[in-house]
């Protein structure tokens, strides 16, 4: 949720314009609310258990996982100009999958390196997107 109240921060700063002459803030407000909402509903009905099963905010273990998630996205954007787009993809999806999916490590390791290679061709190869190098000479 704070995420998107920057972002809607940021979007009346760059201006978004009218109806018929949307400006370039004009589509982040719109997501910035968009994802607010969202989450505030999500975070309603977990409190509250309005779902009907436990609230996973009691969960020690959903609280630690959460915890690490977010610690590797923001590790992910500390280390991405350092190490470079593939080592750092590389580490966010593999930390990633072994929290969400634990399965023996070297499928994690295997899923991670064909997840980073493949969204290395298609960004840089295919669309032309300028990724930061790091430390590897690609």
């Amino acid at each position: 949720m704070g995420f998107s109240v920057c972002v809607f921060l940021s979007s009346l700063k760059l201006g978004i314009g009218s109806p018929r002459e949307p400006g370039p803030g004009f589509m982040p407000l719109f997501a910035s609310v968009l994802i607010f909402s969202l989450s505030l509903w999500v975070f309603i009905k977990r409190f509250y258990g309005i779902s009907g099963t436990k609230s996973r905010f009691k969960d020690r273990g959903f609280l630690l996982k959460s915890s690490i998630f977010v610690i590797t996205i923001l590790g992910y954007a500390f280390l991405l100009e350092i190490l470079g787009f593939m080592i750092s993809a590389f580490l966010l999806v593999f930390t990633e999958f072994s929290i969400t999916e634990p399965r023996k490590w070297h499928k994690n390791f295997w899923v991670a390196a064909v997840v980073s290679i493949l969204s290395f061709v298609v960004f840089r190869k295919l669309l032309g997107v300028q990724l930061p190098r790091g430390i590897l000479p690609i």
